[in-house]
């Protein structure tokens, strides 16, 4: 009973260590973002085709981490679910 509790702090942590990481993670890259896309715009001797692909990799980096992002949070969840019915049942068990 008392491992299950303890594995659901540990999970919440986890979780909570994650969200962080990720967070700072997306800052950066959204900090990044706007610093090639002033220098793109500031440049008038880049061709179009280097902005273009520039641009193209940055939504590529964007969608990646988006997706990535979301895989965690389904597997996080199902693993709430999975943590919830562990606990729920043990109280039916207990209650019997």
């Amino acid at each position: 009973m008392e491992n299950k509790k303890i594995a659901k702090q540990l999970f919440d942590y986890n979780k909570a260590a994650f969200e962080s990481g990720y967070n700072t993670i997306f800052m950066m890259q959204e900090q990044s973002t706007k610093a090639l896309d002033n220098m793109l715009q500031q440049n008038p001797w880049l061709p179009a085709q280097t902005k273009s692909f520039m641009n193209e990799w940055m939504n590529i980096y964007k969608k990646v981490i988006n997706d990535f992002k979301e895989a965690v949070d389904q597997n996080y969840s199902r693993m709430e679910e999975y943590l919830g019915s562990e606990s729920e049942a043990s109280k039916t068990k207990t209650k019997k």
